[in-house]
């Protein structure tokens, strides 16, 4: 099994990457979709899970979307959002527009406007990576603050990894490095980030990682959840415009980034103060994930398996409100 995944890994990462590298852009996304049905009717596992997952998190608070229908549609996103770190090292300021459709870009504008520095803030959601290639190939200076993926390899102690996958980390890391923005660990020194704020320049964080230890409870699709503090603590810190951002894929493939106006940023330091500044970012969010639900079932499903490799819950089980 382990040298049959090797296998798959090597053909994935050299002649199949050249061969998308090589196709239209409308022509990848139509692979994608094609693999993806393919994935899909082969990963019996991994179909039950998902869709396992789905029920337990929405079951009872989305009543209009059929649970094998999401989990295909999430296969779909997997695949797509797969595809497109094939294609960073393609992209550029030509060609972004077959990638991403832009909305919102005036609360950009008007947010660096005021010199203070801005977040983009988003979560795991749709194509959360193509922040990166569609506010960097617009022309603005950003930097992301991240984990690279060869990072998985110490955070994950209990699962092995071949020489073939930690060079499939190295690939996509070399591909995440193409792209047009300033990466900073998230796991080292913060001191990057403030610079960039301070330069008023635009910073790129997930609020959703696993990264950083300290946590909030915050409600969150029926249940109690535990969301990191330290993006909103950045925020609270440097005073810099915090805008959220959505990102939407379509049937065709590219996706639509919402930015959406500045967050209310309540300045303090204590433990409340810091977890209504959280409430207020999923505020905003949870419509999204309530009506986009393939957009953040493979995340939920990550985050349920780093719980079983020894990481901190996300979802609560015990204190569900429906």
């Amino acid at each position: 099994m382990g040298i049959l995944k090797d296998l798959l890994l090597w053909l994935y990462w050299y002649p199949f990457r050249s061969f998308v590298g090589s196709i239209p852009v409308s022509c990848s996304y139509k692979i994608a979709r094609v693999l993806s049905a393919v994935y899909y009717s082969l990963s019996r596992g991994k179909r039950r899970q998902l869709e396992q997952e789905y029920d337990e998190v929405f079951g009872g608070i989305v009543t209009d979307k059929n649970a094998k229908a999401v989990v295909k549609r999430t296969f779909g996103m997997m695949l797509q959002s797969d595809l497109e770190v094939l294609l960073f090292p393609r992209m550029n300021r030509e060609n972004i527009g077959s990638f991403i459709r832009y909305q919102g870009m005036d609360h950009l504008d008007t947010a660096l406007a005021a010199g203070k520095g801005v977040m983009l803030l988003f979560a795991h959601f749709g194509a959360n990576q193509m922040v990166m290639p569609a506010v960097g190939y617009k022309g603005y200076t950003m930097s992301q603050l991240s984990a690279p993926p060869t990072v998985w390899v110490e955070k994950m102690p209990n699962k092995k990894f071949s020489p073939m996958g930690k060079k499939a980390l190295e690939i996509r890391w070399a591909h995440d490095l193409s792209l047009p923005v300033r990466h900073i660990n998230i796991f080292g020194s913060l001191k990057p980030a403030f610079a960039a704020l301070k330069n008023n320049e635009v910073l790129g964080v997930a609020i959703d990682g696993g990264g950083g230890k300290k946590r909030t409870e915050v409600e969150f699709l029926g249940r109690t959840a535990l969301f990191p503090t330290g993006a909103v603590e950045l925020a609270m810190r440097t005073g810099c415009v915090v805008l959220p951002v959505f990102m939407i894929r379509s049937e065709e493939g590219h996706s639509t980034m919402l930015i959406d106006r500045p967050l209310e940023i309540e300045p303090g330091d204590d433990p409340s103060t810091i977890g209504r500044n959280v409430a207020r970012f999923i505020a905003r969010f949870e419509p999204y994930v309530l009506t986009y639900p393939c957009h953040y079932l493979a995340f939920l499903g990550l985050r349920r398996f780093m719980k079983e490799q020894g990481d901190i819950p996300f979802l609560l089980t015990e204190g569900r409100n429906v």
